[in-house]
């Protein structure tokens, strides 16, 4: 949707006080977030159906294709979606995805949630069973710069959402394609947000797919950590 008819369809709808809206229209909806710009260039998400996983007032959902849904566990921003007249959830996904149809979305989109969560390997395990057949995930996450002098060039210009006191985790591009893998998936390429390599970038989107063969893989390996001979 452009974002002209959005904002003005947020004005017309909003469920929010007039201040409130106007706040959020300038502080979430004043122009497509980067990571959502880098992802619609590369994958057809906005012709397709996308689990928004944290969606929060649907920055990201607003632009998915049809039979897109979000879930978020902060009523509020629920309710404002809905009233927009976007399809969300509310619901806590590390602890429930009972709301959520199994098999039906082409992408999984999951952003900058990830490192805020205790248990990610488990959301990431539980979300395999909403993707279709052929369906993907997308997780964009910050990650630590491999360079010691491109962090602190990021951390110069205000850019640090890497240093461990911002987040619950912190990931760097091999940590967290091996969460992805041990959660039973085949990690596919890495997109930095940034136009550099992936491994001077602050943050990235891995896609990955739902491999079986890793899941055997995983679970014999974790059998065996639980009984060592």
């Amino acid at each position: 949707m452009d974002m002209n008819e959005l904002r003005k369809l947020i004005r017309e709808r909003s469920p929010l006080p007039v201040e409130e809206t106007e706040r959020l229209l300038e502080t979430r909806f004043a122009h497509l977030p980067r990571r959502l710009r880098v992802a619609l260039e590369r994958w057809p998400l906005d012709r397709s159906a996308v689990l928004d996983v944290g969606c929060s007032y649907g920055m990201c959902l607003a632009h998915f294709g049809p039979g897109s849904q979000g879930v978020d566990n902060a009523r509020q921003a629920v309710d404002f979606v809905r009233a927009v007249g976007f399809d969300a959830t509310c619901a806590d996904a590390e602890e429930s995805l009972d709301s959520i149809p199994s098999g039906r979305f082409d992408f999984v989109w999951i952003s900058d949630i990830l490192e805020h969560i205790d248990a990610p390997r488990t959301l990431l395990r539980r979300l395999s069973g909403t993707l279709s057949a052929d369906g993907r995930l997308l997780l964009q996450s910050s990650v630590l710069p491999q360079s010691r002098v491109a962090a602190a060039l990021l951390r110069r210009i205000g850019e640090r959402p890497f240093d461990a006191e911002v987040h619950y985790h912190q990931w760097t591009v091999q940590t967290l394609r091996h969460l992805v893998v041990r959660a039973g998936y085949r990690v596919e390429r890495v997109v930095p947000l940034l136009p550099v390599p992936a491994a001077l970038s602050s943050r990235v989107i891995v896609e990955a797919v739902p491999d079986g063969g890793i899941r055997e893989r995983v679970a014999a390996a974790e059998q065996r950590n639980r009984h060592p001979d």
